[in-house]
């Protein structure tokens, strides 16, 4: 990332490829796209966290991490997102301060409460309480990190015996962040912990700059000075000459991209008609549905990196103007190949970061 100031462009790394690649294979598709990225320029890689389907099986976040800190020790690292309703909180509290003594680099840890009933069935956890352990986990995670002993009693979650994060380490190059998604008051709950939105693309820009204001304005009247907050978003990039050859290749790939959302999440299983803070999701589904259908690709994609390097300059100006200033550059969706998404990365950093304040970093880093 490119430090305070400007604008900050990251990747993430995910476990994807063509069709037929063993799980093993596709971890060392993760490895040769962060060499490419690195290469590239980019100083900072994200990762995902999803369990036990094809979408995304990255179960580990922080340990997959800790390889890419050895790999590749001047990378930031971040998580989009740590789904904090599934951890034990003192284990997680000390897997991130772990994490953070093996780089040198700042930490970006996104946390977000989850979205697949799935996942929350196999985990044991019921789906209606993940708002409330959400909260209880972040208030024992940042209890543990801030240093000293402690203990803790909530609705859910307790530590009876008093203790103090072991190991200790400089908390300081570590920032967190809330995902704001679905749900229309998510910005206030995230607000009132204190934590900066972390957001994906996945609805229109109008939507996303009102989310963000409402976050802001929620934030502020708690005292948070809101100038000084990354807001990361990852957003969808395919890069080409033309408009048309950028939306083609979205045409072809993006549709499987929405078929493993809807699979992964179970959208046609009912749950988010049902599940109190969840409703908003039936709509998001219900989009996703109509995206499997390559006709309607072009419009979502307007909203995404998608185009030539002027329309994605423009788009990445849009976005900027709405407020956000820390960029996920997501090429990495299911099926795409390799050449694809190192093509998208590199032209991203070679004809699109430059023109951005800090952006112009990934040039420098690429020349050294």
């Amino acid at each position: 990332m490119s430090g305070s100031r400007g604008i900050d462009f990251a990747f993430v790394a995910a476990p994807v490829g063509e069709d037929g690649l063993s799980d093993a294979a596709l971890y060392k598709e993760i490895l040769a796209d962060c060499a490419f990225a690195h290469r590239a320029g980019y100083r900072a890689a994200w990762m995902i966290e999803h369990h036990f389907s094809d979408y995304y099986p990255t179960p580990n976040p922080l340990a997959f991490l800790s390889h890419i800190a050895a790999r590749f020790p001047d990378f930031a690292l971040g998580t989009c997102v740590l789904v904090t309703p599934w951890y034990e909180p003192l284990r997680l509290a000390e897997e991130i301060a772990q994490l953070n003594l093996l780089t040198d680099q700042p930490l970006h840890m996104g946390l977000g409460r989850g979205t697949a009933k799935y996942e929350y069935d196999a985990f044991g956890v019921p789906m209606e309480e993940s708002r409330q352990r959400f909260r209880e986990v972040w208030e024992i995670v940042s209890t543990a990190l801030a240093g000293g002993r402690f203990r803790y009693e909530g609705e859910y979650l307790t530590v009876p015996t008093r203790v103090e994060l072991r190991p200790r380490s400089d908390t300081s190059k570590i920032s967190f962040y809330g995902a704001v998604g679905g749900s229309p008051d998510s910005g206030a709950v995230m607000a009132s912990l204190g934590l900066p939105p972390i957001m994906t693309a996945f609805s229109n820009l109008p939507l996303q700059r009102d989310a963000l204001a409402g976050w802001k304005e929620a934030a502020h009247a708690r005292g948070v000075n809101v100038d000084a907050c990354r807001y990361p978003m990852m957003v969808n990039c395919i890069i080409a000459d033309t408009d048309a050859e950028a939306y083609d290749l979205a045409k072809r790939y993006i549709p499987r991209f929405q078929q493993a959302q809807i699979d992964h999440y179970e959208a046609a299983a009912g749950h988010f008609e049902t599940l109190s803070t969840y409703t908003a999701w039936a709509k998001i589904f219900a989009k996703m549905k109509a995206r499997t259908d390559p006709a309607n690709i072009p419009p979502w994609a307007d909203g995404q990196f998608v185009g030539s390097p002027e329309t994605v300059r423009r788009r990445v100006g849009e976005y900027v103007q709405a407020g956000f200033n820390s960029f996920l550059i997501l090429t990495a969706t299911p099926g795409v190949p390799r050449r694809h998404r190192q093509t998208w990365l590199g032209r991203f950093a070679d004809e699109v970061a430059p023109y951005f304040e800090g952006g112009e970093a990934l040039r420098a880093a690429a020349g050294a």
